[in-house]
């Protein structure tokens, strides 16, 4: 018999979520484990705050467990999934009238890792990566908060293109518009910018 822990590792996502709408803890754990890493790239990359990222990774997870039993497994799991992420980050945005407070990319011990992993690394260097990531970031912070959303499912998550419609409840035409607009803005704001 297999071990709770290997017990849903081949099963499709669909499958385990229906164990959980049963409420199998265990199947639960999986999902978790699954998906946790995403959606905190997803909060962050909407974010770019660690905190909040993780509070809204665990409010998505909490209210997956509450509304377990409202799953039909219809469509795609990760759309299921993120549709949920979108709606607990549109009430964060209301709750705080779209006050934004972005803190650093990484913290103090993610840099120490970074420099130490380089190993020819100058401060030249480590400055001058630090800065084109905060240009990079500048950039994306100034996108539409639509055409963000979507650039950070597609190409930092690798959603695809129907799973973001789904998600967005838009047309897929109006998901492929957005990406479009956000990259085009994008390279406008970071035109001329030398990558070290």
């Amino acid at each position: 018999m297999a071990s709770g822990v290997d017990r849903y590792e081949r099963s499709s996502d669909t499958t385990v979520m229906l164990h959980v709408r049963w409420g199998d803890e265990l199947a639960f754990a999986e999902l978790y484990r699954r998906y946790y890493r995403k959606l905190m790239n997803f909060f962050y990359g909407m974010s770019r705050n660690v905190q909040i990222s993780e509070d809204l990774c665990q409010e998505t997870f909490l209210r997956l467990w509450r509304l377990r039993g409202r799953y039909t497994a219809s469509g795609s799991f990760p759309a299921y999934l993120f549709a949920f992420a979108r709606n607990v980050w549109l009430e964060k945005q209301r709750k705080t009238k779209r006050r934004r407070r972005f803190e650093s990319l990484r913290s103090v011990d993610e840099n120490c890792e970074t420099v130490a992993a380089r190993p020819l690394s100058h401060p030249d260097e480590i400055a001058a990566s630090s800065e084109l990531e905060q240009r990079i970031f500048d950039a994306l912070d100034e996108l539409p908060e639509e055409q963000r959303m979507v650039f950070v499912m597609r190409n930092i998550e690798g959603v695809s293109i129907a799973e973001i419609a789904s998600v967005m409840q838009c047309p897929i035409n109006t998901v492929r518009s957005r990406k479009i607009l956000a990259v085009k803005k994008l390279r406008l704001a970071l035109k001329g910018l030398r990558v070290p």
